[in-house]
């Protein structure tokens, strides 16, 4: 006969399985009484709770620009970037009104909400957002953001140049022939001053004090990618003589990318130089003929990659008897460099000649190819030289001795 168990268990036999129920209930009863204690971020993983709470409490928010965030500008093309979120706008038909110092800057229908706006004066601004119903009435604001803009004030680098000179320079701009609505400011080629001593090509800024600068470059090409100048911008100078075009550009560039050579280097980060040595008989001519130039200089990486200069037009092949040298920079690198007027076919220069001319900063950053282009014209087509600006030849006289000579009487008292 088969052995008959006990079909009721001891409630000892049942101690495990109760005790883990009842650690279990008390573990539930502990999170429900504590867990409203305990800030939201011990359990979301924030880290910034006084952002949540404070946007938490609109429901329209600008998370750009920050509060007393203070923007420092060299040129009149640099933005401020604004960003807004709302969750009731964009789950609604609502559109989005954003104001700066009471006055009306941008109206989104739709998001995302991001725009960059360009205030082109210094001076302390307040920004805030308000969601419209179909109708325009006011459904909620926003935070209100204090911040400040602080153009920087430019100055010549040639402090020493005569009533004389800028009479000279006067009469060129007067008599001269070129597209003034391409050059920055308009109606103001870039100057460039003879040299009675050339500059040692090496990279360094040493002698070039003595000439005039530019630094007004504007983004032209995928400009919806520029910013601030702290993303790129430059500072050119040069000089001339019989022999030779010089120049020496500082470019700030917070990501440097260079990773090409030869006909492929204005791929990276470079710098293109456009001539068109008939100017005044191209006026009406958009496309390259044997007049025009484009020439491509490259920093190189400073990691096996040298520097060098490479002519797209008309040759396709490295410019004759070009010296280049850079120097890396820790935002970004300079490049200065020689270019014999022999590389320019029938072509002389003399003092008062106007010519076309833009120099061109290319920025990759992280991708393979360009990302923006900034450039000392207004509006520039790499395939269109009607969109050059013009720079002007101009002897000064020895103008790097003279500032020498004008140190010393001053410093003399005479």
């Amino acid at each position: 006969m088969r052995k008959k168990y006990n079909k009721y268990l001891f409630l000892l036999d049942r101690f495990p399985y109760v005790l883990i129920i009842l650690i279990l209930c008390f573990a539930l009863i502990f999170f429900f009484i504590f867990k409203n204690r305990i800030p939201l971020d011990f359990f979301s993983g924030a880290k910034n709770t006084q952002v949540s709470e404070e946007e938490s409490s609109y429901s329209i928010f600008i998370t750009s620009p920050l509060n007393d965030k203070i923007y420092n500008f060299i040129n009149q093309v640099e933005s401020v970037p604004i960003i807004i979120k709302s969750k009731e706008a964009e789950d609604s038909s609502y559109s989005v009104r954003v104001l700066v110092n009471d006055q009306e800057i941008k109206v989104f229908s739709s998001p995302p909400y991001e725009y960059k706006w360009v205030p082109g004066e210094s001076g302390e601004y307040e920004i805030m957002a308000l969601i419209l119903d179909d109708s325009g009435e006011v459904i909620s604001e926003s935070n209100r953001v204090n911040f400040l803009v602080e153009y920087e004030e430019e100055t010549e680098g040639s402090e020493i140049i005569s009533m004389d000179v800028e009479e000279k320079k006067n009469a060129i701009i007067e008599e001269a022939n070129f597209r003034t609505q391409n050059t920055i400011p308009p109606g103001v080629p870039i100057f460039s001053y003879k040299c009675y001593t050339p500059p040692s090509i090496d990279g360094s800024f040493e002698e070039w004090e003595k000439f005039e600068k530019f630094s007004s470059f504007e983004p032209t090409i995928k400009k919806e990618n520029y910013t601030t100048h702290t993303d790129v911008s430059g500072i050119f100078y040069s000089c001339w003589n019989e022999d030779n075009f010089y120049f020496l550009i500082q470019v700030v560039d917070d990501v440097f990318n260079q990773s090409y050579s030869g006909n492929q280097l204005n791929k990276g980060d470079s710098i293109t130089l456009v001539f068109d040595t008939a100017f005044e008989e191209d006026m009406q001519t958009s496309f390259y003929n044997s007049d025009d130039y484009q020439i491509d200089f490259s920093p190189g990486n400073f990691a096996g990659i040298p520097e060098e200069s490479f002519m797209n037009w008309p040759s396709n092949a490295p410019p004759k008897g070009v010296s280049v040298a850079s120097t890396r920079l820790t935002n970004g690198y300079i490049i200065e460099a020689s270019i014999p007027w022999y590389n320019f076919i029938n072509y002389t220069p003399s003092d008062g000649d106007v010519i076309g001319f833009t120099v061109s900063i290319l920025d990759t950053d992280y991708l393979e190819t360009t990302e923006l282009v900034i450039s000392s014209s207004r509006v520039f087509d790499l395939n269109n030289v009607s969109t050059l600006g013009a720079i002007a030849l101009i002897d000064a006289g020895d103008i790097q001795t003279l500032k020498e000579n004008g140190t010393e009487e001053n410093q003399s008292g005479e």
